[in-house]
């Protein structure tokens, strides 16, 4: 059997109660990885094991010995929360499930996490804070499930993985760009970006001219990840932001913005919507791999689509303004995930366009001899403006990377004129080959020791280019002819970890640098500056060892025509970024698929019509799956079944297996088929297409079916009552006021709107908790209904008196009138206010059901 990895780079976006379908999701990709790999990879629990075998039976399959990889992990938000956890346990040697006792460790965290208790994550009564969650408490939770994942690892990781969380900046964040006339202008940028990486990563130390390999493990500190985690999990209100520590504002973690001072406020990283796929395919790209691969992009988004806004069609009346309202709501959404898919197109276009043509060039030259010829005469010809191009590029390459005002290609400045160019050539640089028309790849140095004279950006290219090239020949190659196309791939890939080393080194002396195109002769100026770090780290004989050695191995044939490919492909590139790109398939793994382990029932088509609705997760504004334990172990569930129908169908299971699969799950997590498709109706039933409010409704009813979900109820309900403060002072104390259950305010003016707001405050609360204690409002003396008779009894004395006592008519009628007209006013006012009181009361009893007296769901 032949070795083949499928390689996975994992992005996670989805946000609130979203993470417990996610962690069924990220539990069964680990249980895949585990059971594709070695023998030293921890093994499955009791419950898991058939699972794991037909995983195992799945990937080995032919004469192929597949083994699924995880080895980049991007998470937004609760996808920040997985992939920080999946991240963590390949980085130790360990699982996602190291205690199995209770059924799935992940499951029964997710179930226990995502209570709102009183007390935990719902804070206690009285407690300071300025959000309805306790992010504290949160932290605390994420540091202990980190720990006890790096805890139990009982060997080192066997694959480096790299892991990004976002997060979004409050505050003013920014970086200054400038126009084709140097005009500086401002373009706002909140989008943070947190990397973590486990690898055994070799370091370049120029003035040794010394490679050493290191064995750095980022996740190691769960701590500082946990707080990261914690950052782009903080959804407005529901969690405070978090304060960036300088550990999580240095380089590494932090990668966007670039280096500034700590102490930004974050916020969730779904804000935004920000999925880094630049930065995963940049890491993907960068990925030594020795022996035949297959590279996945896996997009788990627990959404079936954006929401529906009406569109006008023929003869239809005009929306209305809520509707209209809405739309403007739902359209940024369907923004963010149109831009996510855009990008990945794009992204996909650039990592075929910047190498297929290249790659059947470089293939056919090795095969037809004639091809060569041409190619190398071509190459010849163009040498010299591929040297003028790589001048013009390197320069721009140096200036890019050395501006710490994240300059962009707006600046008309960047570009060189051709006397500039002409200038930089007439000088040697270790940088950029002499335009004299040769195509050696390397030549030797005044001691005779080998030196590389193409730069680092060709260097890279070329090893990339002969890397592909060998594992396309290693596919079908015939197994006595492995052997030594297994020492050529693997010479080829040490030879790329070099060049990298050596191009991050250059990157860290340019950072550092101060080149400037702006004054007279800057761009000889630049040149030289970049002549002097070349120097300073001896790049041209670094990668002149390299180079030798890999030729030892590869021959001569590979590096020169891969060379010659370079300089005829990218001749007229001057400018063109350095873009890492490697092949890859998009993958988007949602819950809209349908489950082949209901297909023979009604309720599989049921199933199928409910989409992202299959989810409690998905109701509420996403909150819905804190409804219940119940309701967080069917999204659980739910992960597990739609990651067996999506990467069951990725790696060619039929749909007998996955329907097996499927049942298998079931029995693991302890459900029956029967009550699976029961819970497929109910949810038809109380989350339908249009539900609205009747989501939230069902969501109460389900909370107050037993005394810990009233208890957790009325915490929120008070929680958001003393948190109302965050929108001012005054608002605050008005909220406080009308809604609160124990308030009693200070002032007239507040104590008079509590009195008046009684009777809805008190149905409110009927049909939001049972058994909800509210103190009484005390009404104010203005409003006593025996006032208005009294007053109107006090004006009859007086006009009794006027009439009786001459010496008073006159002042006495006057009052007495005064008096019997206050009485009129504090009648009506009265009559109005008891009026408007069971108004407000009977319209909040029409839109506000009663408590259901028994939960349909449990």
């Amino acid at each position: 059997m032949t070795d083949h990895e499928i390689r996975i780079a994992l992005v996670l976006n989805g946000g609130v109660s979203l993470a417990v379908w996610m962690g069924g999701v990220t539990h069964e990709l680990d249980l895949i990885r585990r059971a594709s790999g070695g023998n030293d990879a921890p093994g499955p629990q009791p419950y898991d094991a058939v699972l794991a075998d037909r995983w195992r039976e799945l990937c080995h399959r032919g004469e192929e010995r597949r083994r699924v990889v995880v080895d980049v992990i991007a998470g937004t938000s609760a996808g920040g929360l997985n992939g920080s956890l999946l991240a963590t346990a390949i980085a130790n040697g360990s699982t996602l499930d190291p205690d199995g006792d209770n059924g799935p460790w992940l499951r029964q965290k997710w179930i226990g996490l995502g209570s709102l208790d009183v007390g935990k994550l719902v804070p206690s009564a009285g407690a300071k804070s300025s959000s309805v969650l306790d992010g504290k408490y949160f932290l605390r939770q994420l540091e202990d499930l980190l720990k006890g994942v790096a805890d139990a690892g009982e060997s080192k990781a066997e694959e480096p993985v790299t892991l990004f969380v976002t997060a979004s900046g409050l505050g003013v964040q920014q970086f200054e760009a400038k126009d084709a006339a140097g005009q500086a202008f401002v373009v706002p940028d909140h989008r943070y970006l947190y990397g973590f990486t486990s690898e055994d990563a070799p370091t370049y130390d120029g003035a040794q001219r010394k490679f050493t390999v290191e064995d750095k493990n980022g996740l190691k500190d769960t701590d500082l990840l946990a707080r990261a985690a914690r950052a782009s999990a903080s959804f407005p209100a529901a969690f405070g932001p978090v304060l960036e520590t300088p550990e999580l504002a240095a380089q590494p973690p932090r990668i966007q913005p670039g280096p500034a001072e700590s102490g930004s406020w974050l916020v969730d990283g779904g804000v935004l919507d920000n999925a880094p796929f630049g930065p995963v395919l940049d890491v993907v790209a960068r990925r030594p791999v020795n022996g035949k691969a297959t590279r996945y992009v896996l997009y788990v988004v627990p959404s079936a689509g954006i929401g529906h806004a009406s569109t006008a069609l023929p003869g239809a009346k005009e929306p209305s303004w809520r509707v209209a309202a809405m739309s403007a709501v739902q359209f940024p959404r369907e923004v963010d995930f149109r831009s996510d898919v855009e990008q990945l197109e794009r992204l996909l276009l650039e990592a075929d366009a910047s190498w297929s043509d290249s790659q059947r060039l470089f293939d056919r030259c090795l095969k037809q001899p004639e091809e060569r010829v041409r190619l190398k005469a071509a190459a010849e010809a163009l040498q010299p403006a591929y040297s003028r191009g790589r001048a013009a590029g390197g320069v721009w390459e140096a200036v890019t990377i050395a501006s710490h005002d994240q300059s962009t290609v707006l600046d008309a400045a960047t570009a060189l004129s051709e006397s500039e160019i002409d200038e930089i050539l007439a000088t040697e640089h270790p940088w950029v080959p002499a335009p004299d028309g040769s195509t050696a790849a390397l030549r030797d140095d005044a001691d005779g020791n080998p030196s590389w004279l193409w730069g680092t950006g060709a260097a890279e290219r070329i090893v990339r280019l002969i890397l592909r090239s060998l594992r396309n020949r290693i596919r079908s190659a015939p197994q006595d002819e492995r052997g030594d196309l297994d020492k050529r791939l693997t010479a080829a890939s040490d030879c790329l970890m070099k060049v990298q080393a050596v191009r991050d080194a250059l990157d860290v002396q340019l950072a550092a640098a101060n080149l400037d195109l702006r004054p007279a002769g800057g761009a000889e100026a630049v040149a030289v500056g970049l002549n002097d770090i070349f120097e300073q780290l001896q790049i041209q004989r670094a990668l002149g060892d390299a180079f030798a050695t890999l030729i030892a191995v590869v021959g001569w044939e590979l590096v020169d025509t891969a060379l010659e490919v370079e300089i005829v492909s990218r001749c007229t590139s001057a400018r063109t970024p350095q873009q890492r790109s490697a092949p890859f398939q998009f993958l988007r793994l949602g819950p809209d698929i349908p489950l082949e382990v209901l297909d023979e029932l009604q309720e599989g088509s049921i199933a199928n019509q409910l989409n992202d609705r299959i989810l409690y997760g998905s109701q509420v504004g996403h909150f819905g799956a804190f409804g219940a334990a119940d309701w967080r172990r069917w999204d659980w569930l739910m992960g597990r079944l739609h990651c067996v129908a999506h990467l069951g169908a990725m790696l060619g299971a039929d749909e007998d297996w996955i329907r097996e699969t499927q049942r298998q799950v079931l029995q693991a997590e302890g459900w029956q088929l029967d009550a699976v498709a029961e819970r497929i109706e109910r949810l038809a039933k109380d989350f339908p297409v249009d539900a609205g409010l009747g989501a939230l409704v069902t969501m109460r009813d389900e909370l107050n079916a037993s005394p810990e979900g009233r208890a957790i109820t009325k915490g929120i309900a008070d929680r958001m009552v003393d948190v109302s403060g965050g929108l001012g002072p005054q608002v605050g104390s008005w909220v406080k006021a009308a809604a609160g259950r124990k308030q009693q305010p200070g002032s007239w003016l507040l104590r008079t709107a509590r009195w008046f707001t009684e009777p809805a405050r008190q149905t409110v609360w009927e049909r939001m908790v049972r058994g909800a204690k509210l103190s009484p409002a005390h009404r104010p003396a203005i409003f006593e209904p025996w006032l208005p008779a009294a007053t109107a009894a006090a004006g009859i004395v007086l006009l009794v008196l006027s009439g009786v006592v001459d010496a008073l008519r006159i002042p006495a009628a006057v009052l007495a009138g005064a008096v019997l007209a206050l009485s009129a006013v504090l009648g009506v006012v009265t009559w109005y206010v008891r009026r408007a009181r069971r108004r407000i009361r009977a319209w909040i009893v029409r839109r506000m059901p009663e408590i259901s007296r028994e939960s349909r769901n449990r």
